[in-house]
């Protein structure tokens, strides 16, 4: 019956477009999970001289605009922790099994898939890519669209943000692994030259030139504009001032993974013995289809979207946006009432709440030795309630975050913040939970809940909020 189901619909899905047009535009909305994996030969000054090949991946979770942003509500704004799973195939097994640093990003979409970078670290790696034509289409039409990339050729952690100008082809509908979809094809030649217009100020200085081909195919949801599937096929030299050439010939794949199904009532029930909850808007369950994540225009590996904002950095009439938007990341923001010292303290001082993100534990006033990550030892108990709960969800990955409380010393704060999240992290793992399963970032004291003014406020600042990624 399902099968029969699923012919009736495919028929009725093409035996609609063969009488219209298709109007192609990214709406995603829900948050997803981004992988992408780059095999590439790579020939120093024409000798070949290995394989690279690694592992990005990326938990992006719907968000608001923050404070200053001039917002359009057909946007999508999305706040990601893109990792490192892989770097070279000798070491990738070690790499997967530790403890993950977080590389945060904080970027917007609009409707033709066109990027916005906020915040930048070097991922994604493409931007604004797929972009979607404002006409509609039929098989064999073709459009053109600016895009980026971000690169760092010989991983000095020094990315150099290309613009690329991408020349696609609307293939026209499919079916891939059961879902209606469209495919694309995508071309564009890599020209980018340290001294030209397009030349990245930010980039890494000793990049000179880079030069090359791609050929990407493209699977996008139907019902979304969602990209779920990007294969690129790349022939691209980069030259740097000592005279040094490195090419690297290969395929870079990106696609979406969908996170684990979890049991929430489980969860939520295991909470509230530990916790107090913040109480917050029922959040409606989703269709699991619905529920997908996606890979999108946000994050390919291929062409991925080639951010609008890249012209943030070269032309001003994006500036003022983008430094009131990273005004609003940065600045302390006003104390939420929940955790306010006159309030009675919740349950073993924790707090559960549902996000966008998925449930999310706050673990207040967590006692360390001062200015150091070392852990009291009258913090067992609670880190072995904590670790009971995350073992129901044994297949999902948990973003930690540690938060300080700001005492006029911001360096120091963001650097505490990020030892004490990777301490719980070694905690946790101690008490069997796979180490690899964690993402640890740190805010410094950016984001307090009480007032800093006092003692009391300043320990609820002091904490940890461990999220099950969903």
């Amino acid at each position: 019956m399902k099968r029969l189901a699923l012919i009736i619909g495919i028929f009725s899905f093409f035996g609609g477009l063969a009488f219209s047009q298709t109007q192609l535009a990214y709406a995603g909305n829900s948050g997803y999970t981004l992988v992408e994996r780059t095999d590439l030969r790579r020939y120093v000054n024409g000798k070949y001289s290995g394989l690279t090949s690694r592992e990005v991946r990326s938990f992006i979770s719907r968000s608001n605009p923050p404070e200053g942003a001039r917002a359009s509500k057909a946007d999508r704004w999305y706040d990601g922790n893109f990792f490192v799973m892989e770097e070279t195939l000798r070491n990738s097994q070690a790499t997967m099994a530790g403890i993950h640093d977080a590389i945060p990003s904080v970027f917007k979409i609009s409707p033709e898939g066109q990027m916005t970078m906020i915040k930048d670290n070097g991922y994604p790696s493409f931007r604004s890519f797929p972009s979607y034509a404002t006409d509609k289409l039929n098989p064999g039409d073709s459009w053109s669209a600016k895009a980026e990339r971000a690169v760092d050729p010989l991983n000095k952690g020094r990315f150099t943000r290309i613009p690329i100008f991408v020349r696609y082809t609307f293939v026209g509908p499919e079916v891939y692994k059961e879902e209606n979809v469209f495919r694309i094809k995508a071309s564009w030649r890599t020209n980018y030259s340290s001294s030209g217009f397009d030349g990245d100020p930010r980039g890494d200085a000793s990049l000179q030139k880079a030069a090359g081909s791609h050929n990407a195919d493209i699977i996008v949801r139907a019902s979304t504009g969602e990209a779920i599937l990007i294969s690129d096929t790349v022939d691209e030299t980069f030259v740097y001032i000592d005279g040094m050439q490195v090419n690297f010939k290969g395929r870079i794949t990106m696609f979406t993974e969908y996170p684990p199904v979890i049991d929430r009532s489980k969860l939520i029930h295991a909470l509230n013995r530990i916790a107090d909850s913040k109480t917050p808007p029922a959040r409606e369950e989703k269709p699991a289809e619905e529920k997908q994540p996606i890979l999108a225009a946000a994050t390919s590996s291929q062409g991925l979207p080639a951010e609008t904002e890249v012209k943030n950095d070269r032309h001003s009439e994006y500036a003022s946006e983008k430094a009131a938007v990273i005004s609003s990341l940065t600045e302390k923001k006003p104390v939420e009432t929940i955790g306010s010292p006159s309030a009675i303290a919740p349950k073993n001082n924790m707090v559960f709440e549902e996000t966008p993100a998925g449930l999310r534990l706050s673990v207040r006033d967590i006692k360390f030795k001062a200015d150091s990550d070392e852990i009291l030892p009258s913090e067992k108990i609670r880190l072995d309630e904590i670790a009971e709960v995350l073992k129901l969800a044994p297949n999902s990955q948990f973003l930690i975050e540690g938060h300080s409380a700001a005492v006029g010393n911001p360096g120091g704060e963001q650097k505490i913040s990020e030892l004490r999240a990777k301490k719980i992290a070694q905690e946790l793992s101690a008490r069997g939970i796979a180490a690899g399963k964690f993402i640890c970032k740190g805010h410094g004291g950016n984001k307090p809940i009480a007032g800093n003014e006092t003692a009391e406020g300043r320990a609820q600042n002091r904490r940890v909020e461990i999220t099950i990624l969903e």
